[in-house]
């Protein structure tokens, strides 16, 4: 099975996590980036404003073929019990060449996850086949717990 990791990762705890499921998994990976500001206390206010007003946030292009893949792990941070924005911009793009998704949450406050794998299958019209939510708190994961699909 041909397995795409891909992450946004705003101060690099994602991205650890992202690389480490690819190595183990020995798949390809994608990181997804953003034009806008995202740095420091205004980036994260960006984030944050964004992600409310339900506004996609641009993207630097990227040329991975996504459709080519079996299954794609979406490895993403949550903000405030939401999919981070970038993440939420890939998914509405990219959700007509995703056939089968797992979801990894990064978190730093204990977060259910629940609703936020609930509304990620509405947006790629799939069954998650399984979602982890990681609880990571300066660097380091706290809590790790696996669920099936919703």
């Amino acid at each position: 099975m041909k397995t795409l990791v891909v992450y946004y990762s705003r101060k690099g705890n994602t991205e650890k996590i992202a690389l480490e499921k690819a190595k183990e998994l020995e798949a390809d990976f994608l990181a997804i980036d953003t034009t806008e500001n995202v740095a420091g206390y205004n980036g994260f206010t960006n984030c944050l404003k964004t992600l409310f007003s339900k506004d996609d946030m641009a993207l630097f292009p990227y040329d991975t073929d996504v459709a080519s893949y079996d299954k794609v792990i979406i490895c993403a941070p949550v903000w405030f019990s939401k999919l981070c924005a970038p993440m939420q911009t890939f998914i509405k793009k990219e959700k007509h060449n995703i056939r089968d998704a797992e979801y990894i949450f990064v978190h730093a406050l204990k977060t259910d996850v629940k609703a936020i794998a609930a509304e990620t299958d509405r947006i790629l019209r799939l069954k998650n086949s399984k979602y982890t939510s990681i609880q990571c708190i300066y660097g380091k994961i706290k809590t790790e717990e696996e669920f099936g699909n919703v």
